[in-house]
């Protein structure tokens, strides 16, 4: 005769008795309560690129360089259907290199001519440092810097100033540069109640800062000169010949520097290029360019939401990584919780999921939708990039939430499951290690998703796990951390107790214990045998008993159901 959680079990033969008792040991951990699972979500923010991707990827010229390729048929990859030919004539650039100020400090080394474009003046002045300003009655004016006084004025304006040396800009302009020379002649402008200095330069001379500004000098001579021919064709086609100047001298054109910045690379690059652009349709074709594609070019409506000119078309850059010099090709992985991610956007408590809207042919993300507690969000794909401080719109973001109990006892069966979105291409497994320092292995090899990303997958352990997701694209899962306890069966044999443990675990100690007014206290200990049985041969009264486990490296700590004895018996 045998209990099963207080409840007479009879037996009808030894070997029946070992099967029923192992059955009942894992029938009987069932009645024991588990714990609620407990879900975590967390977000993988992951990306490539730098810029906005359209036409020429700068790391990607330089790729195609390494593998042997020529300017002409980089830049027929990256804008689609161009031809490539010389200028019919000669191009001035109005470079406009700072805007805003009171004044503009002005030296030259040779003698510094001064024309007043709205008026009839002209002078030649002596070397040295001058500076143009607004004068009382908002007419312009020229003052000697060393000795304050005024050596031209009553200027209607623009004022050109120019040399036959390269005249030095000794005011801060464009991204930075102070003290340094420039080519061609330098126009201050009235713009509003301040002043605005435009450098009027040569497409050819423009190029040589421009070109070493936007790309190392040190990189292949076929990037350089793919380089030198995009920019002139972007300068060529964005110009703005009714406003008052061109370009400017950052990033919202193209970055120009000085002379003191140019390099004998770079420049050869322009000189070996001189005149050529890019033609479509009869028109000079905007020479777009960024610094990394990430791997795939960008089409306009991808990137900005509007245009779409026919060469600038989505295409596979393949050797953008550049052999691993480019640090943007795929950005390093971050983890987010639902309260981070919300932080990072911009939006008050937690994320509780996120859809993405993807342009295949580009990978750009076109709109992207944060759900949180009290409303849907949405953004641009250039909106989300921009509020998540992002180097480019192709990114991806993977919500993973990942449920389970933290405790367990063996053999009894519960689930384990979450949700995984947006819903992968690819398979997601289940994995599973026991504990640090071990290898992580398969566990599932594919778990079955509904069409909203949910799966729902039933495990047994017989000892402490570790599990988590195997997911595609580098994305994180939570790690469910699982204490299995064995399960333990206690029944009355004739006048002792006798306890079967699940999985078996000889030599491990087993503590009796019986409830009394304060709880439970230790009666008797006994060791488990090579059969997974122990025998605990001690005087019985009627009450409340079970045995305990207290837990080794492998297993949790656990205890059997309680066993009731109704009536008193002598050992």
């Amino acid at each position: 005769m045998g209990y099963s959680g207080g409840t007479l079990v009879p037996m009808a033969s030894s070997m029946a008795r070992r099967l029923a008792l192992v059955f009942a040991c894992i029938a009987a951990a069932m009645v024991v309560a588990v714990p609620a699972a407990q879900a975590r979500t967390i977000y993988t923010l992951t990306g490539h690129g730098w810029g906005h991707g359209i036409g020429l990827s700068q790391y990607g010229a330089l790729g195609y360089a390494q593998h042997g390729w020529a300017y002409d048929a980089i830049l027929a990859h990256y804008y689609q259907g161009t031809t490539l030919s010389a200028l019919p004539n000669s191009v001035q650039m109005r470079v406009q290199l700072a805007s805003g100020r009171a004044s503009y400090s002005i030296s030259g080394a040779s003698k510094v001519t001064v024309v007043d474009e709205g008026g009839s003046t002209t002078k030649k002045l002596p070397a040295g440092s001058y500076r143009v300003e607004r004068g009382t009655s908002g007419r312009l004016r020229v003052i000697d810097a060393p000795t304050n006084a005024r050596v031209v004025k009553h200027l209607t304006g623009p004022v050109r100033l120019s040399g036959s040396q390269a005249l030095r800009v000794d005011s801060t302009v464009g991204m930075g540069w102070a003290h340094d020379h420039w080519h061609g002649a330098l126009r201050v402008i009235r713009s509003g109640s301040s002043l605005m200095l435009v450098d009027v330069v040569p497409l050819e001379y423009y190029l040589r800062g421009v070109v070493p500004s936007e790309m190392p000098a040190s990189w292949l001579a076929s990037a350089l000169r793919a380089q030198a021919v995009a920019a002139r064709s972007y300068a060529v086609a964005t110009r703005h010949p009714t406003s008052l100047f061109d370009a400017y001298a950052d990033t919202r054109s193209q970055v120009y520097g000085p002379i003191e910045h140019e390099a004998a690379a770079s420049t050869a690059a322009v000189s070996a290029t001189a005149h050529q652009v890019l033609w479509y349709s009869g028109n000079v074709a905007v020479g777009f360019f960024s610094s990394s594609s990430g791997g795939w070019t960008a089409s306009e409506q991808a990137a900005w939401g509007s245009g779409g000119e026919p060469y600038l078309v989505p295409v596979r850059d393949r050797y953008d990584g550049a052999q691993g010099l480019n640090p943007n090709h795929t950005w390093p992985t971050r983890v987010l919780t639902p309260r981070g991610l919300a932080r990072a956007i911009g939006l008050s408590g937690k994320v509780r999921s996120v859809d993405l809207t993807v342009d295949g042919p580009s990978q750009r993300v076109t709109h992207a939708t944060f759900h949180t507690r009290k409303a849907d969000h949405g953004y641009s794909g250039p909106g989300a990039e921009s509020a998540l401080g992002l180097r480019s719109n192709y990114f991806r973001i993977v919500g993973v939430t990942f449920a389970g109990p933290t405790r367990a006892i063996a053999g009894s069966p519960f689930a384990l499951t979450g949700r995984v979105w947006p819903l992968p291409h690819h398979r997601v497994s289940l994995l599973v290690h026991d504990g640090p320092g071990q290898p992580w292995t398969t566990a599932e090899n594919r778990l079955s998703l509904t069409a909203n990303g949910r799966f729902s997958t039933s495990i047994h352990p017989k000892q402490n796990k570790v599990y988590r997701l195997g997911l595609p694209a580098g994305a994180v899962s939570p790690r469910q951390s699982i204490a299995v306890g064995p399960a333990l069966t206690l029944v009355r044999s004739g006048k002792a107790f006798r306890v079967t443990i699940y999985p078996v675990l000889p030599g491990a100690t087993l503590t009796l214990q019986r409830h009394r007014l304060g709880g439970w206290k230790a009666v008797a200990h006994a060791t488990v045998g090579s059969g997974g049985h122990a025998r605990f041969g001690v005087s019985g009264t009627k009450g409340r008993w079970r045995v305990s486990f207290g837990g080794d490296a492998q297993h949790a700590g656990s205890h059997s159901p309680t066993l009731t004895s109704p009536k008193l018996w002598q050992g």
